[in-house]
């Protein structure tokens, strides 16, 4: 099944388009680019700082996401995740959440978030906080 990704690599280059491959377990996974379609790109899963499931590929540039936890985030594994670039994302660790792997997934706090869920490079990020 294809999905809508964003990917953000270490470099600062972004790539927007569909893949139906990415599996967290492998090195590598193809994209085919969404504006217009094209050849589809191999991407190193090292070379990426995040991979971002998307609700649509505009998002709303102006959208702050909350960062803050409510009682129904209670049980959940909540953390903060602060990547080598200062940017910091809160959310909420998959289940099947590891210290393992290249990465894992995370889920954004905020409901309005554009991004459905991401997965995070584990050699991207400066800081892993639990709230």
């Amino acid at each position: 099944m294809e999905k809508k990704v964003v990917v953000h690599m270490k470099d600062g280059t972004i790539h927007k388009g569909v893949t139906h491959d990415f599996d967290p377990t492998r090195e590598t996974f193809h994209m085919l680019p969404g504006e217009g379609g094209g050849v589809p790109v191999e991407i190193a899963v090292d070379d990426m700082k995040a991979l971002f499931y998307v609700r649509d590929y505009m998002g709303n540039r102006d959208f702050v996401a909350r960062r803050a936890f409510d009682q129904a985030h209670r049980s959940a594994r909540r953390a903060v995740v602060t990547f080598n670039d200062t940017e910091e994302i809160w959310g909420l660790l998959g289940e099947e959440h590891s210290d393992d792997g290249l990465g894992f997934f995370f889920y954004p706090v905020d409901k309005n978030d554009n991004n459905a869920r991401i997965f995070v490079v584990r050699s991207a990020i400066k800081e892993l906080r639990l709230a």
